[in-house]
Formats: C-alpha cells, sequence, structure tokens
C-alpha cells in the first residue's frame, strides 16, 4: 500500500485540490483509492459531500474517504493490516506540525505543495526539515503558478535547488476551473484539457517516485 502525504504546515497553499486531483487521477489507472482527511476544517471531506450530491459516488473514477483519525499513523497502522487500498493519500492539516510529523513518518512519498513566494518558502522550511530529518522521499510542487508569476518561480525553484531539495517539474497554473471545479464535486482536470494535462503530468512523476521508494525499502 502506498501512502502519499499532501503536507504542509503552511495553510493556503492548495493541499485539498491537488489531493482530490492526484487521488481521481490514481483511479484512472485501476488503483484502488482512498483519502484520509486529517484537516479539522474537513474540505476535502465537504468537496466528497459534493460529489455524492451530484451523483459521482458510484463511477470507477471515486477515491473512498476516510476519517476519525487524530493522527495519520493510527489509522495507517489498521489499514496496512486489513486495507483494500493501493493507494492512500493523506490530506494533511496546516498549523499543526506534530501532526504533520506523525504524517510524514507513514508515508511512502511526501508531496509539498507551495506558493511561487518567500514566505512560502520560509514557512514550508520545516516539513521540508522533518521529511530529511526522517529520511522520507518528499517531492516540493510549486501550485498556482499566475499569469505573471514566471519570474516569481524560476526565483522559488533556482531557491530550492540551492537547498539541494527535490523539485516537480510540474509547475501547475491558477486557473479558475480548479476552484469551479471543488464547489460541485469534481476536480480540475475532470473539467478542463490544460488542468489535466498538468495533473497528469505530475501523477506520472509521483509514480517514479513511488517506485524509486518501492526499491529503497526493497534493498534496505
Amino acid at each position: 500500500m502506498h501512502v502519499i502525504g499532501m503536507l504542509n504546515s503552511k495553510g493556503g497553499v492548495g493541499k485539498t485540490t491537488l489531493t482530490a486531483c492526484l487521488a481521481v487521477r490514481a483511479t484512472l489507472d485501476k488503483a484502488n483509492v482512498a483519502v484520509l482527511d486529517l484537516d479539522p476544517s474537513a474540505s476535502y471531506s465537504g468537496w466528497y459531500r459534493r460529489r455524492a450530491a451530484a451523483g459521482l459516488l458510484g463511477t470507477p473514477e471515486n477515491p473512498d474517504l476516510l476519517r476519525g483519525a487524530d493522527y495519520a499513523s493510527d489509522a495507517i497502522e489498521a489499514l496496512r493490516l486489513t486495507s483494500p487500498y493501493s493507494h492512500v493519500f493523506l490530506d494533511g492539516t496546516p498549523g499543526s506540525l506534530r501532526v504533520t510529523e506523525d504524517a510524514i513518518g507513514v508515508c511512502t512519498v511526501v508531496l509539498i505543495p507551495m506558493r511561487a513566494s518567500g514566505l512560502d518558502l520560509a514557512s514550508s522550511r520545516d516539513v521540508i526539515q522533518a521529511c530529511q530529518d526522517l529520511q522520507k522521499p518528499y517531492l516540493v510542487v510549486v501550485n498556482g503558478k499566475g499569469r505573471y508569476d514566471g519570474k516569481l518561480v524560476e526565483e522559488t525553484r533556482r531557491e530550492l535547488f540551492s537547498w539541494n531539495v527535490p523539485i516537480a517539474d510540474t509547475v501547475v497554473t491558477h486557473r479558475v476551473q480548479f476552484i469551479n471545479a471543488m464547489t460541485t464535486g469534481k476536480t480540475g482536470p475532470e473539467k478542463d484539457k490544460d488542468a489535466a494535462g498538468e495533473i497528469d503530468a505530475l501523477w506520472a512523476e509521483v509514480r517514479t517516485a513511488l517506485r524509486k521508494a518501492a526499491k529503497r525499502v526493497r534493498a534496505a
């Protein structure tokens, strides 16, 4: 069972939107997918209810929802015994580094979404450091690129490279389709081909990271 954490103790970086997009995309590979909603604001759970209201829960492109665990380790420990899932995504909570570190500990791969800004760089260093301390494979995803953010994205990526941090080649663009889709229980890629192309590319990078993580475990 692969555990993919969408984690950053900073809020407003697009964790829930990316979680929904990638979890739905993973189902297209015939994967049995679930999302563990760790955020007290329950944004993913709200999206899931809207998806149910739209009549989409009976379709194959529908990840299951898991709730009720304060810490990812409790839920994942139980799932490892009897899990029907091949992939479990963790939609992390902002603010609580303790909950985030616990989640990192059970992940196969951690995705760290961040905006292209100096504030996001500074605020994301704690979760990057936690991944390094726990020796967990991770990938920073620059999310929400605006129309005029090209130079800022380049500067952000350059700074991350100087930290020796692994960065996804895919930069996710700020698109109104991502936002509108979430309000109707869908995902951006289900409504827009350009959004679908970006998420396809990011998912390909995640799959590569998962394969590398699995090889690392077998070699240990």
